[in-house]
């Protein structure tokens, strides 16, 4: 299958007719499509999914509604209609597919999908295709369940990464999806529709069993194992229902949540800026304060340069005091020494008694001494009184006024440029919310919880719904074939169909699960040599894949990789799909949005290199962040076709223009 062309008109962003050529050579079959965030490129993949199956996508793949794919700007001048034409070749035979969507004539506004009439036309080799045969006929080419192989956005890694996580009921959802592409379910309805005829027959030989001797026990215990697998059943299909619904109200507050992300942001961001406003404003008063006492204590700053000149004085005072009391003090210890040799009469150091001449001298030199100190006053009192004036002007001290005024004015000043800051930025955000109701957002953000958890409890019993119910079967089968051993249940008729259905359902089972085998080795061996092709890590040995689809790297010792990063879960997931890609259909265009998030270079030139290889033709939808024109596409260069980028006219309004790199 090849695509050769889509117009759109009036579709989602495309206000009028866009058009898109795909590129026809073999060789140079990759397709690039270059777009910023929210500008379309998820809208083209939509506008191929909707001109095929007639539904669009949105996030977490919900659908979007029909009235919501209208051009707004469109719409808003009174034109409603919008349709999607792609032409494409498969098989031989030559395509032409539109699907057109116009406003009933009786409705002047849509609110809701019942307000459009929608149809779709289909020719064939230029031969109009019959209505109710259109579905069957795209579907032969294009299966719908195969169509997340091929169109998908990068979300869909995430999904695929959830298979890893063994037992889980998403990767049992996710299973049975990929299931459903490779052919199982054939098998599975055929088993399922025996397992009702069974059923059936079962009742009917209870009715007969009850009218043999010696057989109502087996009858009455297949009657209540009967009931009970009813029951579960239906216990079963509810949940499933319940699960269904909570789950898509999760993803519908969770779009809603997202969407308001913004503002709930803002709204965190505005109390936080009022809480620091608040300790500023806290924190200026406080400075403010502080200033007052300070300039209430400045008259010590001034009376201190004149104390201190007093004090200095004083303080010269005090030392000649002290010096003049320590010499009375050395004068009056020479008086005591002189005294004392005078007395005893005798050389201190050789103990003779002194001469007449020297004792003269001492005595002259005492009489010195002695009339020395007399002269001098007592001081301690005048000391004291000195002492005691330092003391008391001591305690009249400065406080530095200036420097600490001069530091609070500093420190307020900085406080009040990032109170006008602050006050500038609320207002900002005041006016960013204005018109939100950020207690709805939170009141949506609690029922989203809430319901998460309601979801993981009905999953929760759904397992045990699902454990109970095979053991209960385990069980009926063990019954029925006590009673085909039993001679008088042999003969009844409703045993013997009631053995044959269910000899059948359990050849079908055993089918089932050999097909399921057979396909994921398959799966497993087209996933590794994708892996091999696309890793940069050339010593590991390929992927091992799980009941659920999932796949381990092994290493080279053939053990499995315990921790993988971010971008190698990408690369498994895009191994895995390109796997199951080529197992469900044969090759024909991958269309994929945003892929490279998390993959470094050398894994995206791998990537690129590869997938064109292995498709008719790769359609890149990516923006300015994953692909960077003048380095990235070296490696792929020649084998590009087709470049498009996708341009903003208004916010509602986008056009696509044909470039080239």
């Amino acid at each position: 299958m090849k695509l050769q062309r889509v117009t759109m008109r009036n579709f989602m962003p495309y206000k009028g007719e866009v058009r898109i050529d795909f590129p026809q050579d073999e060789f140079r079959n990759v397709m690039l499509v270059f777009g910023d965030n929210m500008r379309g490129k998820t809208s083209l993949l939509n506008a191929l999914r909707w001109g095929f199956y007639g539904r669009a996508l949105g996030r977490h793949s919900m659908p979007i509604p029909l009235h919501e794919m209208a051009n707004k700007d469109a719409a808003s001048e009174g034109d409603w209609t919008f349709e999607v034409h792609i032409t494409f070749e498969a098989n031989g035979h030559s395509y032409d597919l539109r699907r057109r969507a116009e406003k009933r004539a009786a409705v002047s506004t849509p609110q809701r999908p019942e307000d459009f009439v929608q149809q779709v036309y289909l020719r064939k080799d230029g031969m109009a295709v019959q209505g109710d045969l259109v579905d069957a006929e795209i579907n032969q080419i294009a299966p719908q369940q195969v169509s997340r192989f091929f169109l998908f956005d990068g979300e869909l890694l995430q999904e695929y990464e959830t298979l890893l996580i063994e037992g889980s009921d998403q990767g049992r959802q996710i299973r049975d999806a990929i299931e459903q592409v490779l052919g199982v379910p054939a098998l599975i309805q055929g088993r399922d529709e025996l397992a009702t005829v069974l059923r059936a027959a079962r009742k009917t030989q209870q009715q007969d069993l009850q009218r043999v001797a010696g057989l109502e026990t087996h009858a009455k215990r297949q009657a209540e194992l009967t009931a009970r697998q009813d029951v579960l059943d239906s216990d079963l299909r509810k949940l499933v229902e319940q699960v269904e619904r909570v789950h898509g109200d999760v993803a519908v507050l969770s779009d809603e949540i997202d969407r308001s992300q913004g503002v709930l942001a803002a709204k965190a961001k505005l109390d936080g800026h009022r809480e620091r406003q608040k300790d500023i404003e806290a924190y200026r008063d406080k400075k403010r304060m502080e200033r007052l006492d300070l300039l209430g204590q400045s008259w010590r700053d001034v009376l201190e340069l004149k104390v201190s000149v007093r004090r200095d004085q004083l303080e010269r005072d005090r030392r000649r005091l002290t010096e003049e009391m320590g010499n009375q003090a050395g004068v009056k210890v020479q008086i005591r020494q002189l005294q004392d040799l005078l007395k005893t009469n005798e050389c201190p150091t050789c103990g003779q008694a002194m001469h007449d001449d020297r004792r003269t001298a001492i005595g002259a030199q005492l009489g010195r001494l002695q009339a020395e100190l007399e002269q001098h006053t007592d001081k301690s009192a005048a000391l004291q009184s000195v002492s005691a004036q330092i003391e008391a002007l001591s305690k009249i001290r400065g406080v530095n006024v200036r420097d600490q005024l001069a530091q609070a004015n500093r420190d307020l000043q900085a406080h009040e440029i990032e109170l006008t800051r602050i006050e500038n930025e609320i207002a900002r955000l005041e006016d960013e919310i204005l018109g939100y109701d950020t207690a709805e957002l939170a009141r949506k953000r609690q029922l989203r919880d809430a319901k998460l958890h309601e979801e993981g409890r009905l999953q929760k019993d759904i397992a045990d719904r699902r454990s109970e119910l095979g053991k209960l079967r385990d069980d009926l089968a063990l019954l029925q074939r006590t009673i085909e051993g039993l001679s008088q249940a042999r003969s009844q008729k409703s045993t013997v169909r009631a053995a044959i259905c269910g000899e059948m359902e359990s050849v079908f089972s055993q089918s089932i699960e050999r097909l399921r085998d057979r396909l994921r080795k398959t799966v497993e061996e087209r996933a590794t040599a994708a892996f091999r092709e696309m890793t940069t890590q050339k010593a590991y040995r390929g992927l091992e894949i799980n009941q659920s689809y999932g796949l381990s790297i092994l290493d080279e010792l053939n053990q499995k990789v315990a921790v993988r990063s971010a971008g190698a879960e990408q690369v498994v997931a895009l191994s895995l799909i390109d796997g199951l890609n080529r197992t469900g259909r044969a090759a024909g265009p991958v269309v994929m949005d945003t892929p490279f998030g998390r993959l470094d270079l050398c894994h995206r030139d791998n990537i690129l290199s590869y997938l064109p290889r292995v498709t008719s033709q790769f359609v890149l939808l990516v923006h300015s962040g994953e692909i960077r024109r003048d380095i990235d596409l070296s490696s792929i260069a020649p084998r590009i076709g087709a470049v498009y980028q996708i341009k903003e006219i208004t916010p509602r309004h986008s056009v696509i223009e044909r470039e080239t790199l």
